[in-house]
């Protein structure tokens, strides 16, 4: 699972999408750390052109799909395909009368709605999935695999930002890159030694981990006239770098409550459910600064 939660929706009914406040439900998804991916769809076609549905974490289906059936037998489509993604039924009648046509279609793992309480149906199944995946080791993964993709970003940025500088900015940039992993380092000797005779921004990023490229892009900032500004959008280092090094490498003791301590290098996060939240939030945060500055420099 990555940080996004993701939901496809089906009803035929465009007007009804319209009514709905799917800004709200964004908004709680974002709350629980998740970037909220939600498709609204209102024909077969459109529904079955997101087939085979691994990308999401929830299908929610109307039970009354005028001339295009009932929604058990697309239910009942997905679940003779081995999809066993959780499922919300649901009818603008009563709800109760779903567990017919589920009985009679033998679907597994569905949950029932009326079209009235449908929201927080979503809200309830959706917090609950959540949690069935948001074990320490998934969380651990997730974060892996987001900061991974961070580097990325601030990669794209520092090769986007580097081009507009003068060649003696670039060199301030590649001489205090050099002095700082040199000190760092002394094992990629060689190589820097060779980097400082012909610097190069594709040797430079090679040879930087996640906290070089943090201190890289606030190097580029100080340089670049359109990054200047930016360079207050948090410390990345202490925000996320360190919780996920601690996460990666620290030996976890488990507390009541669900707690873990973990240590390591005399640092120490304490990790539990609202931690997780915050780490999520906080991840999600950088990715969309990263993202908006990347759009700044190639516009």
């Amino acid at each position: 699972m990555r940080l996004s939660f993701s939901i496809l929706w089906f009803d035929d009914s465009g007007e009804y999408f319209d009514s709905l406040d799917i800004d709200s439900l964004k908004t709680e998804i974002l709350s629980w750390g998740f970037f909220p991916d939600i498709k609204l769809v209102t024909t077969p076609a459109e529904f079955e052109s997101h087939s085979p549905y691994t990308k999401f974490d929830l299908i929610v289906v109307d039970r009354n799909l005028e001339e295009y059936g009932e929604g058990q037998n697309f239910i009942a489509a997905l679940r003779s395909n081995a999809v066993y993604t959780e499922v919300i039924f649901y009818t603008i009648g009563n709800a109760s009368d779903l567990w017919n046509a589920i009985r009679d279609e033998q679907l597994e793992g569905v949950f029932v709605s009326n079209r009235g309480t449908i929201r927080s149906k979503i809200s309830q199944v959706g917090r609950q999935s959540i949690r069935k995946v948001l074990d320490l080791e998934n969380m651990r993964g997730i974060v892996m695999a987001e900061v991974g993709e961070l580097d990325h970003l601030l990669d794209e940025i520092t090769k986007a930002g580097m081009v507009d500088l003068s060649d003696e900015q670039q060199k301030s940039i590649f001489k205090k890159f050099h002095k700082g992993v040199s000190e760092h380092n002394q094992k990629t000797g060689e190589r820097l030694t060779k980097f400082l005779a012909n610097p190069d921004i594709n040797e430079m990023l090679d040879l930087s981990d996640s906290y070089r490229r943090w201190i890289n892009f606030k190097r580029l900032c100080e340089k670049h006239d359109k990054l200047k500004s930016k360079d207050q959008i948090g410390d990345f280092n202490a925000e996320v770098l360190k919780p996920r090094n601690l996460l990666a490498h620290g030996k976890p003791e488990r507390y009541e409550g669900g707690v873990y301590l973990f240590r390591y290098q005399e640092e120490e996060f304490r990790f539990d459910d609202e931690a997780s939240i915050r780490l999520r939030q906080t991840i999600l945060r950088y990715k969309e600064a990263f993202s908006d500055i990347l759009r700044t420099l190639e516009a």
